[in-house]
């Protein structure tokens, strides 16, 4: 189906009327919910409100500064922007790497992508340009979108095809939330039975720990309104350009909306702002608080897992993060106490220098990763089981990888500047404390 197909379909042609018609309602998407990071009640009475309301703690980016507003993450965006399209445009690899990478740490998405990305160097710009091209060609039926099953999309992937592809927004939980939710006040006004099936935007669960005892509601569903679960890859792909399609009309047919022309920052993106930041936590909707709450939590065991590479053989893998340490899928279990000492081993050995994995069962006494890993587990642990544990600690940015070299890791003393002997713990710590706002 081709994008004018899509819009002039009787149902989202009336969506986006209807939207577009209510954009700067002074009550109808007034919402509220508790931050759980900066512990504090948040309140929107509109959705230009929750634009300008806008709150993401990031990283600075390319010479750009850290911050946490719509402006500076807009800063640091076009930035980035620049730097994939350098790289893309020059088929350079290793430029169109880097700045991915730091996409993904903007965004708070290092977790299950910076080792993709890494294991998929070489000919990523061949790779991201195919999905370019099929998500600019306006048609849900482009071959990348319906039958290449290696599509990777996903909440990070996302945020790197935003920058590259014109009019295409940021579709992550938060985002897919929000969009459901004024879906149902649309079946609502409209008085609908149920829910139609082009509007059907697909929820994901929030990141968090299974037992968090205040989850965050990440599903629109109410009643008779019933949205699907988000798959990542085709699926992804094909609802969010679903998405930036209808955004995009939407402010076309409300040119002097809140949204347009206030700003240098794209009107798409600050509707995308507003979206992000209702979706933080939706009302408890379903039949029993209790029910939705235990319904929440479970959501969150399922999703809590993390897929991640090998750097040697790219093997895959599922972790989670814990506070006590790093635990594998397959029940294996890392301590932080062991990880602090087997990184303040190879600081001791290697100073600044990088160092090989060198974790083969039988050279236990050869210096690198698999021997301080032995010698830190009294030698009772198995240096291969290494090869996901720094897999892991590089997606926690604990360590460098340069992929191609011999000796490819080494320890990223930026992030434990002023220890006298490295406590990954922190690290742990703010990727637990990420997970409340993702």
């Amino acid at each position: 189906m081709l994008r004018n197909q899509y819009l002039g379909l009787a149902t989202v042609n009336d969506f986006v009327d209807w939207l577009a018609s209510n954009l700067g309602h002074p009550s109808m998407f007034a919402h509220s919910y508790y931050e759980r990071r900066r512990k504090t009640p948040v309140t929107f009475s509109d959705l230009s409100d929750a634009s300008v309301q806008y709150f993401w703690k990031h990283k600075g980016a390319l010479g750009t500064s850290a911050g946490t507003s719509l402006t500076s993450s807009h800063t640091a965006l076009e930035a980035l922007r620049d730097a994939l399209q350098k790289g893309i445009n020059t088929a350079n690899d290793t430029t169109t790497l880097d700045a991915s990478l730091q996409v993904m740490t903007w965004g708070g998405v290092r977790a299950g992508n910076v080792r993709w990305l890494v294991a998929n160097a070489e000919g990523l710009v061949r790779t991201l340009a195919s999905t370019i091209a099929a998500l600019a060609s306006g048609n849900l039926a482009h071959p990348a979108l319906t039958t290449d099953r290696e599509l990777r999309f996903n909440a990070g992937m996302t945020k790197v095809y935003s920058l590259l592809v014109n009019d295409f927004i940021i579709y992550d939980s938060r985002v897919a939330a929000a969009l459901g939710w004024i879906v149902v006040k649309y079946c609502q006004h409209r008085k609908l039975s149920g829910l139609p099936g082009e509007l059907a935007f697909p929820w994901a669960p929030a990141k968090g720990t299974a037992n968090a005892s205040l989850p965050k509601n990440r599903n629109p569903s109410q009643g008779n309104y019933h949205f699907p679960r988000l798959i990542a890859g085709q699926h992804h792909a094909a609802w969010n350009l679903r998405a930036s399609w209808i955004l995009s009309e939407v402010l076309a047919r409300a040119p002097k909306s809140h949204f347009n022309g206030i700003s240098p920052i794209p009107g798409l993106r600050c509707l995308e702002a507003a979206l992000f930041m209702i979706g933080y936590d939706l009302p408890l909707t379903r039949p029993s608080t209790t029910t939705a709450v235990a319904t929440a939590a479970a959501d969150c065991a399922e999703d809590d897992w993390t897929e991640c590479f090998t750097a040697a053989k790219g093997k895959r893998f599922h972790y989670r993060i814990e506070a006590g340490g790093i635990r594998l899928h397959d029940r294996r279990f890392y301590p932080i106490a062991i990880i602090n000492a087997m990184l303040n081993i190879l600081r001791d050995q290697f100073v600044d220098k990088p160092f090989p994995l060198a974790n083969s069962a039988t050279l236990k006494n050869r210096a690198g990763i698999g021997s301080a890993y032995f010698q830190a587990t009294e030698e009772k642990g198995n240096p291969p089981a290494t090869s996901a544990l720094v897999a892991v600690l590089h997606e926690l940015s604990a360590l460098n990888y340069q992929p191609g070299s011999r000796e490819p890791w080494s320890i990223n003393d930026s992030e434990f500047a002023g220890q006298v002997r490295i406590d990954v713990a922190p690290l742990f710590a703010r990727f637990l404390e990420l997970g409340e706002s993702l």
